[in-house]
């Protein structure tokens, strides 16, 4: 007498599957942390503290912008991140993966911005607007790996070129 299996076991082992991944595979959500708005310098140099920890992602909402006289396209000059790895624990400005904006902006340096090892040189983020209305654009600036975020250091000139932005909102993934 031959062997016979069990009718629709085959079934029962797609389903086992399905629970299988549904339950212990799936992607973990991305925890948001809303940091609050930032007012930042004119001319000059701002420190924004976050002092955050297990961060993966950055998302930047420029709200307001200095008023001038005439239609001016806006302009984050620098921005820099300092924090540390969690891995490494030492103090350090921080590479970054990725940098997308939304489609009212570009990053002119966006190669130069972004940088895979830890010991190459890597320029500062640059922001320009494409049009005069910057207001509720984003930037979206992704890490390799999880980090600790102390500070962000932007630099803005407010010149006959470019308006400088007033007020960000900042969040953080992790």
């Amino acid at each position: 007498m031959k062997y016979k299996p069990p009718k629709y076991i085959l079934f029962y082992v797609y389903i086992f599957f399905l629970i299988y991944i549904f339950l212990f595979v799936r992607p973990q959500q991305s925890e948001r942390v809303q940091l609050g708005v930032f007012e930042l310098e004119k001319y000059n140099e701002t420190k924004v503290n976050l002092n955050i920890y297990n961060i993966r992602e950055l998302e930047i909402e420029i709200i307001d912008t200095y008023t001038t006289p005439d239609d001016k396209l806006c302009n984050l000059e620098e921005i820099y991140i300092f924090g540390s790895l969690p891995s490494f624990n030492r103090f350090v400005r921080l590479r970054i993966q990725d940098v997308d904006v939304s489609s009212g902006l570009k990053v002119p340096n966006e190669v130069e911005s972004e940088n895979y090892s830890r010991v190459d040189y890597q320029d500062p983020i640059k922001i320009v607007s494409n049009s005069f209305n910057c207001v509720d654009e984003k930037i979206f600036i992704e890490f390799e790996e999880n980090i600790n975020i102390d500070y962000l250091r932007i630099i803005q000139n407010d010149s006959d070129t470019y308006r400088s932005v007033k007020l960000i909102n900042i969040d953080a993934y992790s």
